[in-house]
């Protein structure tokens, strides 16, 4: 969910900072999560700095069968950070994020990038939302570490769709948007401010002429720093 402009640079920033992790790791991490192999529906598990200091980490989302009946809670999405020593993953920080939707999830994703070029990583975490049927929803957070733990600097829809609605949702939110991080207007700002790149194509139902692009600012670090 990145904007186009920015994904050379998104290379550079990444060179260094995070790497795609072996098998081996894969293994350890649903292993770590209770779950079987055969469980699972997608992983990504990747390697990176996200916290300060030489060690990597190992961060995780993984999209898995429950076993269970009830279609709300049939799959899952878990999101998890792992330090890694030996043979060893201990988890330092994790989201359960089927339980915070209230189910209803699917195909969690991640993106890593130094927003700020501190050398340490924040992470998006992306998966789809099908609590209504007609919506077509993806959900997003984007998280930094800082002085008192990992925090959600952004929360919302990095897609939504809900032109076909009609019943379940009033005349003036049928609307379709699309949302990516804007690397390059981000890197701008010099750690001080994510910058979002909201791109607009219907409002209430009427799809525009034109898309209308808006650069939606939110504050990089936690206030805690």
């Amino acid at each position: 969910m990145f904007a186009r402009q920015g994904r050379l640079r998104i290379a550079v920033l990444l060179f260094g900072v995070w790497g795609t992790a072996r098998a081996d790791t894969a293994a350890q991490v649903y292993e770590s999560m209770n779950l079987e192999p055969a469980q699972v529906l997608s992983g990504s598990v990747l390697t990176a700095r996200v916290v300060p200091g030489e060690p990597k980490q190992v961060v995780a989302v993984v999209t898995y069968m429950t076993g269970k009946k009830d279609k709300a809670v049939a799959v899952n999405v878990r999101f998890e950070i792992f330090t890694s020593s030996a043979e060893t993953l201990t988890s330092i920080y994790s989201r359960d994020l089927g339980a915070e939707n209230g189910g209803y999830v699917g195909q969690g994703e991640i993106e890593i990038v130094d927003l700020d070029g501190d050398g340490v990583a924040e992470i998006v975490v992306t998966y789809d939302n099908f609590v209504d049927s007609l919506i077509d929803e993806r959900l997003g957070t984007v998280l930094t570490y800082g002085s008192g733990g990992f925090r959600a600097i952004w929360n919302g829809a990095v897609k939504y769709d809900a032109t076909r609605a009609a019943r379940t949702v009033p005349a003036d939110r049928r609307d379709r948007y699309k949302r990516e991080v804007d690397i390059t207007e981000t890197l701008r700002t010099q750690g001080e401010s994510l910058v979002m790149k909201k791109t607009v194509i219907a409002v209430a139902g009427e799809r525009l002429q034109e898309p209308k692009v808006i650069l939606e600012t939110y504050p990089l670090r936690p206030e805690t720093d």
